[in-house]
């Protein structure tokens, strides 16, 4: 990492302010304003086709046809779906007769524009319900999903303060009521359908930060609507995690629009292509792109680099790098590297030293004493930082954090590090990450390291799926010698499910009358009181009070979920106070 060529680590940076106060990478900004819509606008880009941007992170397009009116996504929130509707009625006062939906993600309007849905085609792609019930998060084990969703909220500008230099740039949580309706028409790859005389042809076969992305062709109009082409470098890699982001499919997904050779692109966050060469230009460079990124993380693998030595290895030309479609604006470019070797290879970078390393906080424990102790480390963090050498200063007082937590003057470095960091980055999403967990160090807020939903969107989800994650809460020293199963009721949804303990490992059991071990204690609940206790918002004792023991006793059910981690709100921080 060269002092003279890295942001990190004393390169010049020229920054910017916004309305708000914040200080932000001006370079990252001027690039999203040519390919973004950063001001409201009704931007009509073909005969009957206007999309509506620059009110939040998303655009809202409208296709006008013979008799009624179809819709390509509906909002974050029901007050998107609300603000759609009134800017709708501005071109239009013909029926809405379909919703597209280009993910699972801005689906939460639609009851604003439709109401019940009555008559009207709701068309996506067929994993767009299931990964709705499962909540968009798109993980591999749902399991984890409370911790992605504490990332997310660090990732959108969630914990960021309104004014000054830290202030939120780019997109951030929206909270609001939902108004979704499932899919009721899926489609299928090269599907064709006319709805109010407006042909269209749909594409579902490849994705890009989802697996359930709808592209759609207008051929009549020479324009395709798609989730693939973004306003900056496609996020392969986000730090919250998802279910894994194959390159190859985003590319080709992009191929299949390049070969329909529209007119207009519009696209869910970024400005409308317009020009049949543009679009195209702009198609070539990001498949470049996607193919330059994984090919040369493979060189770098087959030359012998692990997943650190990637993070410089993996560079665009100057040619792709200049193109306002990939700037390191959503994340940046290091972080690719690393994750495609993981998904590669696994954690091994093939250095047999690398297999049994000692401990994060052994290693903490051993550098420290070898550059001199605490103190000694502390100046040479501070130094580093006066220097603006960043990323090393960064390391140095993480050392001293990971040994003493509570240390004031480690922790006021390592906050005042990460905000430096998070000015200078062109990442918006990367700005948000250092700017929360800096001000947390400081005490200014308190951020969760599990951020369970409330019960109200929990309570969309059949019983079942909370009770099989809670599996995974067992303590395996304390559950030891239990050898037991307990059912649970959940009298207002009319379903009985089971958990068997087995020494340490516990077993979801769907039908305890088909179990061969019955069941020794049973517990009836009303789902409302499980959720609070399963999201930690209510104590065991708390739970026990308001269910029933139908079989056993108090005791043995109190026994039973007693072996189980229980996430105190006061200890559920990821700095500790």
């Amino acid at each position: 990492m060269s002092s003279q060529t890295h942001r990190y680590m004393g390169a010049e940076v020229p920054l910017t302010t916004l309305p708000n106060g914040a200080r932000t990478n001006a370079d990252a900004l001027e690039r999203l304003a040519r390919t973004s819509y950063l001001a409201p606008i009704a931007d009509r880009v073909a005969p009957g086709v206007t999309v509506f941007g620059g009110d939040g992170f998303l655009n809202l397009t409208l296709i006008e046809g013979d008799d009624g009116l179809i819709v390509y996504d509906t909002g974050e929130t029901l007050e998107d779906g609300e603000r759609f509707l009134r800017q709708i009625r501005t071109v239009s006062d013909k029926p809405i007769v379909a919703v597209l939906y280009s993910h699972s993600h801005y689906i939460n309007g639609t009851t604003a524009l439709v109401g019940d849905g009555a008559g009207v085609k709701i068309i996506g792609h067929p994993q767009v319900n299931a990964n709705v019930a499962a909540g968009a998060a798109g993980t591999v084990f749902p399991e984890t999903m409370p911790l992605q969703v504490s990332r997310t909220l660090q990732q959108f500008n969630h914990f960021v303060p309104a004014q000054g230099e830290t202030a939120a740039v780019g997109a951030a949580v929206r909270f609001g009521r939902a108004g979704v309706l499932p899919v009721d028409t899926p489609v299928q790859d090269g599907e064709c359908m006319t709805i109010a005389g407006v042909r269209m042809q749909f594409f579902v076969r490849h994705g890009s930060d989802t697996d359930d992305c709808l592209t759609v062709h207008l051929p009549d109009r020479g324009v395709v609507l798609n989730n693939l082409l973004w306003p900056f470098m496609p996020n392969i890699y986000t730090l919250r995690g998802s279910k894994f982001r194959d390159p190859r499919e985003w590319r080709d997904g992009l191929r299949v629009i390049r070969d329909l050779a529209p007119e207009v692109l519009v696209t869910t966050h970024a400005r409308a292509l317009r020009g049949r060469t543009a679009v195209r230009e702009t198609l070539d460079a990001v498949i470049d792109a996607l193919n330059l990124i994984l090919d040369q993380t493979l060189r770098g693998i087959l030359r012998g680099l692990g997943p650190d030595d990637l993070r410089a290895f993996v560079r665009l030309p100057p040619h792709l790098a200049d193109c306002p479609n990939l700037a390191e604006i959503y994340g940046e470019i290091s972080h690719y590297g690393p994750y495609l070797y993981h998904h590669a290879l696994g954690w091994f970078d093939g250095d047999a030293a690398s297999i049994n390393p000692l401990p994060p906080l052994e290693q903490a424990r051993r550098l420290v004493d070898a550059m001199g102790g605490a103190r000694a480390v502390l100046q040479r963090a501070r130094a580093a930082f006066a220097d603006r050498e960043f990323a090393w200063a960064l390391q140095l007082v993480s050392y001293l954090h990971r040994l003493d937590p509570s240390d004031h003057d480690a922790r006021i470095l390592k906050a005042d590090v990460m905000e430096q960091m998070g000015i200078v980055t062109p990442a918006y999403t990367i700005r948000s990450w250092y700017v929360s967990q800096a001000r947390a160090l400081r005490g200014e807020i308190r951020i969760p390291r599990l951020q369970f939903p409330g019960p109200a969107v929990l309570a969309q989800t059949p019983p079942a799926m909370s009770i099989e994650q809670y599996r995974v809460r067992v303590d395996p020293l304390r559950a030891a010698d239990i050898d037991t199963v307990l059912a649970l009721s959940i009298a207002d949804r009319g379903v009985r499910h089971a958990l068997h303990q087995r020494r340490g490992v516990v077993a979801f059991v769907a039908d305890p009358d088909r179990h061969p071990v019955a069941p020794a204690v049973e517990v009836e609940t009303g789902y409302d009181n499980w959720l609070r206790f399963w999201s930690c918002k209510r104590t065991l004792e708390a739970f026990l009070t308001e269910a029933r023991v139908t079989r056993g006793t108090p005791d043995a059910a109190r026994a039973f979920f007693a072996v189980f981690d229980w996430y105190a709100p006061e200890e559920n921080t990821i700095v500790p106070d």
